[in-house]
Parts: C-alpha cells; sequence; structure tokens
C-alpha cells in the first residue's frame, strides 16, 4: 500500500500556506507593497530564490515524511508479501501512526518559522529592508505557518483515519499503545475556534499597525487608504473563511462520522446482530466510548449464548422467568396440568442396541415429542431416562392448561405414529409410550442446593401424574387423563371413563379417563 495520498495532503497544505502569504503580500497597501514589489518583481533579484525556495522545501519535508513513516511503510510492506513484520517494529509502527499528525504538523511548523526567519534577515540584511518591515513579514509567514500547520494536521489524520488506522487497528484498543499523543475533543475545537478566529484576527490587527506606522510619512489620501484597507480586509476575510470552513468541515467529520458508525451499530445489535463491532479510528473520547461499546457488545454476545445454551436445558420460558428473577426460592402456589410420558419395553431395546444408536434414537423421540408439547404453550421441565416431564400452566400461567395438555398429547401421538413410519422405513423396531395427565395445585419454584438450583414442580399433582402414566400399561392404552382434568376443560374430547383402579401411595380408587 502506496501512502501517496499523505504526501498529496501534506503539500496541498503547505501550498495552501504558500499561497496565502503571497495573496496577503500583495495585498497589503502603502509602504510594505512597494517593498514586495521590489523584491518580487524586479529582474534578476533574490524574487528567484523566493520564488524557488517552495519546490525545495516541498521536497525536503516529503524526503523528512519518508523517513518519519519508515516503520509504517515497512509493516505494510511485510503485510502485502503476506509476512508478520517483528513484535517490536508494529508496535514502533502503530505509535508512530498515531503521532503522525502531530510529527508532521510540528514539521512544517519549524519549516515555517525557520525559513520564515531565514527570508526575513535576509530581505534586512541583503535588501535593506527596514527591520519593523522584515519582523512583521515573518510574523506574518509565522501565523499563516500555524493555519498550515493545522490544515496538514487534520488532512493527514482523516487519511490515517480512512486508510491506515483500520488496517493497523482491527480490534480498536488504540489506548493500549503506549508512548502516544492524545489531542481532547475539546481542544480541538478550540484550536478550531483559534485558526478560524484568533488567527485572522491577530493578522488584521497586527496589519493595520504596521500601516499606521508605515503611513505616518506617506502622503496618502483618507479616501485612497480606506479603500487599500477595505481591499485587504476582504482578500484577508475570503481566504480564512475559505481555510475556516475546510477545518470545520474535517473537524466536524472527526466527530459526527464516528458518531454516526457508532449509532448504525448500535441500532443492528439492538435488532440481534451481536457480530457488528463499532471501527475505533481515534484515541480520543471517541474512540474510547467506541471500545467500551465493543466491549460492551461482546459481553451482550457473551451474554446471548449463556443465554441459548442455558435454553437448551430448560425450556426459553423458564430460562427468561429464572433470569428476570421472576421466580422466588421459596416457589409459587400455581394451578397447572402435568404430563407425564414414558417409553414402553424400552429397557430391553437398550440391551440388543448399541448406546450410540439409543441415543441417536432418543434424541429423535424427545424432539417429536416437544414438538407437539411446545405447540400447546407445555414445558418439558426434565428428561429422565426415557421419560419426559412437561407442565402447562406454570411458570406462565394458562387458563386453558388442560385442554393444552389434551392437545398436546394428541399431537404427541401423531408424532410418534410419523416417527414409528420413518423407523419401519429403516427396518427399527417401533416405539410405543405411555402419557398420564393430571390437573391440580402445584408448587412451582427453585429447589435444590444453594450452588445448584434446578427449576421443579412439588406437590400431590405430580406424583398422580406419574402414576396415572403407570395405568396406560394396566389399561393397554397411550393417553389417560385424571378426573380433575376432565373437569377443567373447555372443550370436549372423545374419551372413555375406566374402572377405577387403586395406586400406589393413595387409599381411594383413582379414576381416570382413556383419550
Amino acid at each position: 500500500m502506496k501512502l501517496t495520498g499523505l504526501y498529496l495532503y501534506n503539500i496541498g497544505a503547505n501550498l495552501v500556506g504558500f499561497a496565502t502569504i503571497v495573496v496577503l503580500n500583495l495585498s497589503t497597501p502603502i509602504t510594505f507593497f512597494k517593498i514586495n514589489r521590489v523584491i518580487l518583481f524586479r529582474a534578476g533579484g533574490w524574487h528567484l530564490l523566493f520564488l524557488s525556495l517552495f519546490p525545495l522545501l516541498v521536497a525536503v519535508i516529503c524526503l523528512l515524511q519518508y523517513r518519519i513513516q519508515g516503520p509504517i511503510i515497512r509493516v505494510l510492506a511485510a503485510s502485502e508479501n503476506n509476512d508478520r513484520a517483528p513484535s517490536p517494529l508494529q508496535l514502533r509502527a502503530k505509535r508512530r501512526l498515531l503521532n503522525l499528525p502531530f510529527i508532521i504538523g510540528f514539521l512544517n511548523l519549524m519549516t515555517y518559522i525557520i525559513v520564515s526567519l531565514l527570508v526575513s534577515a535576509t530581505f534586512y540584511v541583503l535588501e535593506e529592508v527596514p527591520l519593523i518591515t522584515s519582523l512583521f513579514l515573518f510574523f506574518r509567514a509565522t501565523m499563516i505557518g500555524l493555519i498550515a500547520t493545522g490544515l496538514s494536521f487534520f488532512l493527514v489524520e482523516a487519511y490515517c483515519r480512512e486508510n491506515l488506522i483500520p488496517r493497523f487497528f482491527p480490534d480498536g484498543r488504540l489506548f493500549d499503545v503506549p508512548g502516544t499523543i492524545r489531542i481532547s475533543i475539546l481542544r480541538k475545537i478550540r484550536l478550531l475556534n483559534m485558526a478560524g478566529t484568533l488567527n485572522p484576527m491577530l493578522l488584521l490587527l497586527v496589519t493595520l499597525l504596521f500601516i499606521l506606522w508605515q503611513s505616518q510619512d506617506t502622503l496618502i489620501t483618507s479616501e485612497q487608504l480606506g479603500r487599500e484597507l477595505f481591499l485587504f480586509s476582504l482578500v484577508l476575510c475570503v481566504v480564512f473563511a475559505a481555510i475556516a470552513l475546510r477545518l470545520n468541515g474535517m473537524v466536524g467529520d472527526s466527530i459526527l462520522k464516528p458518531i454516526g458508525e457508532m449509532l448504525g451499530v448500535v441500532n443492528r445489535v439492538k435488532g440481534g446482530d451481536f457480530k457488528q463491532r463499532i471501527r475505533v479510528v481515534s484515541n480520543d473520547e471517541i474512540g474510547l466510548l467506541a471500545n467500551a461499546g465493543n466491549d460492551m457488545i461482546k459481553g451482550l454476545a457473551e451474554r446471548e449464548k449463556i443465554k441459548d445454551t442455558f435454553g437448551k436445558y430448560v425450556t426459553p420460558e423458564i430460562r427468561d422467568e429464572i433470569l428476570a428473577g421472576r421466580i422466588p426460592l421459596d416457589g409459587i402456589r400455581a394451578e397447572a396440568t402435568l404430563l407425564f410420558s414414558d417409553l414402553r419395553a424400552f429397557t430391553h431395546y437398550v440391551e440388543e442396541n448399541d448406546p450410540e444408536e439409543v441415543i441417536e434414537s432418543m434424541r429423535a423421540y424427545f424432539t417429536a415429542m416437544e414438538k407437539g408439547i411446545r405447540m400447546h404453550k407445555g414445558l418439558v421441565l426434565q428428561y429422565v431416562g426415557d421419560e419426559i416431564e412437561a407442565v402447562f400452566g406454570a411458570p406462565i400461567a394458562d387458563r386453558f392448561h388442560a385442554d393444552n395438555a389434551v392437545l398436546a398429547a394428541l399431537k404427541m401421538r401423531k408424532g410418534l405414529d410419523a416417527l414409528n413410519q420413518l423407523r419401519e422405513d429403516e427396518g427399527k423396531p417401533a416405539f410405543h409410550h405411555g402419557i398420564g395427565i393430571c390437573t391440580g395445585p402445584v408448587l412451582a419454584g427453585n429447589t435444590g442446593s444453594e450452588n445448584r438450583l434446578s427449576y421443579a414442580l412439588i406437590g400431590d399433582t405430580v406424583n398422580l401424574a406419574s402414576r396415572i402414566q403407570e395405568l396406560t400399561k394396566q389399561f393397554g392404552c397411550d393417553i389417560l387423563v385424571s378426573q380433575k382434568t376432565v373437569k377443567s376443560l373447555d372443550q370436549s374430547f372423545p374419551m372413555e371413563e375406566m374402572t377405577p383402579q387403586p395406586v400406589k401411595g393413595y387409599s381411594k380408587p383413582l379414576t381416570v379417563y382413556r383419550i
């Protein structure tokens, strides 16, 4: 990657400064104008040196700039050759890159001061220009040098931000580079105000003072003096207004453009795209804010990853309730419907098949069953061996939890038929299961130890649902529901009342219904 743009920007800034000096010198009235005419336009004089001095200065500045940019050039050359520069060289190049606008700006300012001093001394010694005029020449050139320095600073900074910093700092962290110069946004604005207002005001005031000093011994009418002063003021205003507008635009872009990019990234992150990163191109307050924003986005991405992973161990609804802190440690009472599902003769199936086949078959079965449960607002609490425990109506309340539990069981029946068809096509034995459903009060909350919690439902309803599931073996059917579930239904389902049966742990026989 060539750095031609850097040279062109710097040369352009110095050309603006040189042109400003010439224009202001030529537009200055009275005696000073006559001195310029003598020096600049007489044949065979110091004007040839003066006019040829700018190309020479440009060549010197470009040579020094090339030397200054050495570490940056070497790292870029290594990158283009698919090589990796040594770490010390990379650190040096990064430091030099961040300090480059300051170094080049300082180089330009020193060049203006030294050259202006030499030219002014030459005029004073060899051209016998009065001392006050020579000092005025030096002052004006130095003040305009400050403008050219500011212009080159912001031009070089803009080029580095757009083309170099993203390559050297793909992950930001400009603040981590030691030995760099930092300039705050407030100081940039103050420098802009000085360049756009204080500098031209000082030039105008000193020029007026110089003209008044020189006009004491000059025969000139007040009308001519006013006209020449107006012309000079107009030229000064136009020149510095153009320079100030350019500086204002660059400073505004250095502030508003990163903020605009930052807002765009924030909006995309708000939409769920956590792969976005804010481009960090400065080591000022905006760069610090961009780094903090990237750290925040990274934290959100990690949190979302943890949240998604957590949602694979518990249902997303339970996950969200836990993360929101809406599930108290001592639990909450609720009216809910429990569903237990268990595969038949699964122990024999495990003994006859490889573990890999068993795991794959269980995953296919659980996936099909969970689909039916979630379709009707049910939440899978846990998988225990080949058994599924699901709840309807907790932790999120649902008025129709009993109906949804029966609808889910019917969907599970269809899902199992479809799964068995696939298994038969593959030459595998069909699966059979039993589903027990019971409605009643439960205590829903976090259980376990202080260091390891588990969301669970506790209560007699849970035990009854498990017992009803066991009764499906006795009755030779796949879906049984409790009497209270039937009473809680809002819609009707084809069902058959079964003979009351005694169950373990209960003194009275249990009445269930076959769906």
